[in-house]
């Protein structure tokens, strides 16, 4: 039973929002509200309103972020019009720097995000037409849906996917992704400390400050000792969090060599590599040592290839693991080397996972809606495996529509990123953005440990690619074909020299009448 405190943290947090917003620029205020509320404001608390979607921790950050971020977009363009209509651009500079708001212009993509948007919105009423009939399966019983319900999976996606509109519009520069990469890292900095204390003193701080324990105990029990799970759902969220941060970390190393002060994420990443291994969760350990070299060690090529190469398996695990394309026994021996019960754990996944899809694949085009009507239940009526996987979840419930919907939204921009890459002037922070956002959907797999902090990564790559303006060498395809490009000044952007026509007209005095042509 959540305390009180839990519940005034909830109604206090409007508080800590509207206090960063006006003591910060917008795109820092918006990152530290999103993540900061993730991670500090309690689990399985909620005013449960009616039509209204819940007043919990998912709802309450990203709403009053959302709310001071369209307040400082009217306070700034009512400063950029100012007592005129119109002023001289050094001018509207000066302002854009004020507000810190990054210009907004579509350049890209226009198209393939609204038809996202058409499938992810317009999906469950097509489930809920497809979903009348109630299930019965032994002592189960879930009635039929309604449109009503189909509203109601529309607004819980709305209140999901808000950071991500919110970091499409306000965290789309490459000034902002560095913002974002700090923030992250410094947040994760901070919670480690938590994460260390619980190691020693064993996961009870949710229980002393909100008055609960979110999860079984048995979990949170592991090699003789314990692993964190702070204010989140489950340990498992604690640890791929502080992978994003060990990542998020080495990216600003890589990006900040050129500035000289790279050392200090070099070493915050390391120490937050030590608390991940104290997590003691071997899925967010493997993903951390799989791309930390790949930001330490690689180019930026091939970090952006890398990440559009797990985001493409992410989006069509479904369809490798109907077609038996995964090798299942393969990873399962792997771990079995190193740990028996990981190992034992990992293939009653895939077994559910198999029982998951066939029962998916039943409804594959809208599938089943809510209510728990996507599982698979046994004779008595209980359930015969767990939804473990973000993407089974999301094919059982929305189907193959409401896959893509979902799926397109969080991976495409690493793919469209890294098929532009010689168009688009990709900075460090950005490239090191995409492996962070490539670890997170790793994790989709096996768990659902979805976040606003994971729409927020796939929000602020999908802005930049829609909104980031060619390069030199997209724009004189002559100089890209002969391997060289224009220098580029600091001082001012790099113009195309005009092409020099292949006969000058001859010029004649003004007062000379020209000879008519033809």
């Amino acid at each position: 039973m959540p305390s009180n405190f839990a519940y005034l943290a909830l109604f206090l947090w409007p508080v800590v929002v509207f206090i960063l917003f006006t003591k910060r620029p917008v795109n820092e205020a918006l990152a530290w509200s999103i993540i900061a509320g993730y991670m500090l404001l309690p689990e399985i608390t909620a005013f449960d309103l009616p039509v209204l979607p819940a007043w919990g921790k998912q709802l309450v950050p990203s709403l009053f972020a959302a709310i001071m971020c369209y307040t400082m977009l009217q306070m700034h363009k009512a400063h950029a019009a100012g007592p005129a209509v119109a002023r001289a651009p050094a001018q509207r500079r000066d302002v854009q720097r004020t507000f810190s708001i990054d210009d907004f212009t579509v350049q890209r993509g226009r198209v393939l995000f609204w038809v996202l948007l058409l499938l992810l919105f317009g999906s469950p009423f097509i489930t809920a037409i497809t979903n009348r009939e109630p299930v019965s399966e032994g002592f189960r019983f879930i009635s039929g849906m309604r449109i009503y319900d189909s509203f109601s999976m529309n607004l819980d996606l709305l209140v999901s996917l808000l950071p991500f509109f919110l970091a499409r519009r306000f965290l789309a520069s490459p000034e902002s992704h560095v913002t974002l990469l700090k923030v992250l890292a410094l947040a994760c900095l901070a919670y480690s400390l938590l994460a260390l204390w619980e190691v020693r003193m064993s996961p009870r701080l949710n229980r002393e400050i909100y008055g609960f324990f979110g999860h079984s105990w048995s979990q949170h029990v592991r090699y003789g000792g314990y692993r964190p799970i702070l204010f989140l759902n489950h340990g498992i969220w604690v640890a791929i969090l502080f992978t994003l941060g060990v990542l998020a970390s080495a990216a600003l190393w890589r990006d900040q060599l050129r500035h000289g002060s790279a050392g200090k994420w070099l070493l915050a990443s390391l120490w937050l590599l030590g608390v991940l291994i104290l997590c003691k969760s071997v899925g967010a350990i493997a993903i951390a040592f799989l791309l930390l070299p790949m930001l330490l060690f690689f180019g930026a090529r091939m970090q952006l290839m890398s990440a559009a190469l797990i985001a493409a398996t992410v989006m069509t695990y479904p369809i490798l693991r109907g077609a038996d394309l995964v090798p299942t026994d393969r990873i399962h021996s792997f771990f079995s080397k190193i740990d028996t019960d990981r190992a034992s754990t990992l293939q009653y996944r895939f077994n559910a996972e198999d029982l998951l899809l066939e029962r998916a694949n039943q409804k594959p085009l809208a599938g089943w809606g809510s209510w728990g009507r996507n599982r698979v239940s046994n004779d008595s009526g209980r359930d015969a495996a767990a939804t473990d996987g973000y993407w089974v979840i999301v094919i059982g419930v929305y189907g193959w529509l409401g896959y893509i919907a979902q799926f397109g939204l969080l991976a495409a921009a690493p793919v469209l990123l890294a098929f532009n890459k010689s168009r688009l002037n990709l900075s460090p922070a950005t490239v090191g953005l995409t492996v962070v956002l490539a670890a997170a959907l790793i994790d989709l797999i096996p768990n659902a440990t979805t976040s606003p902090v994971v729409w927020l990564l796939a929000g602020a790559l999908m802005g930049r690619y829609q909104t980031a303006v060619a390069g030199a060498k997209a724009l004189n395809p002559q100089a890209a074909r002969a391997g060289t490009e224009p220098r580029r000044s600091s001082a001012a952007p790099q113009e195309v020299p005009a092409m020099k026509p292949e006969r000058e007209a001859p010029r004649y005095p003004a007062h000379v009448r020209r000879p008519r042509e033809g």
